[in-house]
């Protein structure tokens, strides 16, 4: 609700961050139409919290844990009565920002809205396979909703209220490299299985060779990757990668548990 008559909601931005130095920046900038910019680092080695501040953006520390727990300790930080959130690889569109002006300054129902996001491999934008349009819940009243703590990787945000939808985009520079792909899903891997593992999760061999095989095959055929060319063939076998290092690891954590002194990071 607004702060008074006549005056409007204001609009929070978070945005979590981790050795961003180069990407945070321009993702800063595209939220120039939001009263307040938050970054939450989750202890950088690089300048990603200088970077920040120069370019406008309140800046918190806490230490990464998870991502559902990063973005829920932002949104429980943030000063706006609605927030956007996006990763440092994405950046908001001057469409998506009137939108999100006009949305606001109307007020809720609905309590949330879903985001169109543009996904692209360098400079190249996915159209099908796993890349294809996604639509996820960006925008939201800080009050109504949370970050779900059961889904610590893919983060997803629970709410008290109706969705709405947005039709303006968030662009997402989602791989800057196979290198950058494959540290990523990981990344991803690691997280993942650290969390099934510890509530209870275990894996089969048949776990490492069924999912990895169903990923490609899902991604690249039922989902017309290979109309994207060779990087939709690149992303498949990526999701497929992501996968093997989930199960596998989650094997390794369950049958080795001294492993988890270990990373794929």
């Amino acid at each position: 609700m607004p702060d008074g008559p006549g005056e409007k909601p204001k609009l929070s931005a978070t945005v979590i961050a981790q050795d961003e130095e180069e990407r945070l920046p321009e993702c800063i900038r595209s939220l120039a139409f939001c009263d307040e910019v938050l970054v939450v680092d989750g202890g950088s080695r690089d300048r990603t919290r200088e970077v920040a501040a120069e370019a406008g953006a309140r800046v918190i520390e806490r230490p990464f844990d998870d991502f559902a727990s990063q973005h829920e300790f932002a949104r429980a930080q943030a000063r706006g009565e609605w927030i956007i959130w996006l990763d440092a690889d994405e950046r908001a569109t001057p469409e998506l920002a009137r939108e999100v002006r006009e949305v606001i300054v109307r007020g809720g129902p609905p309590a949330a809205f879903r985001v169109p996001t543009l996904n692209f491999w360098r400079d190249v934008r996915l159209r099908f396979g796993d890349a294809g349009p996604e639509r996820h819940l960006r925008l939201f009243c800080r009050e109504l909703c949370r970050f779900d703590p059961e889904r610590p990787v893919h983060e997803k945000v629970v709410l008290d209220g109706p969705v709405g939808g947005l039709k303006s985009p968030i662009i997402h520079l989602a791989w800057r490299s196979l290198s950058h792909l494959a540290c990523k899903s990981l990344r991803y891997a690691e997280d993942w299985a650290r969390a099934r593992h510890a509530r209870g999760r275990r894996a089969t061999a048949l776990d490492v060779a069924i999912h990895p095989a169903w990923r490609f095959i899902r991604a690249y055929f039922f989902r017309l990757g290979f109309l994207d060319g060779v990087p939709g063939a690149i992303l498949a076998f990526g999701r497929a990668y992501e996968a093997f290092a989930r199960y596998a690891r989650l094997w390794e954590l369950s049958r080795y548990p001294d492993s988890k002194k270990d990373s794929l990071r």
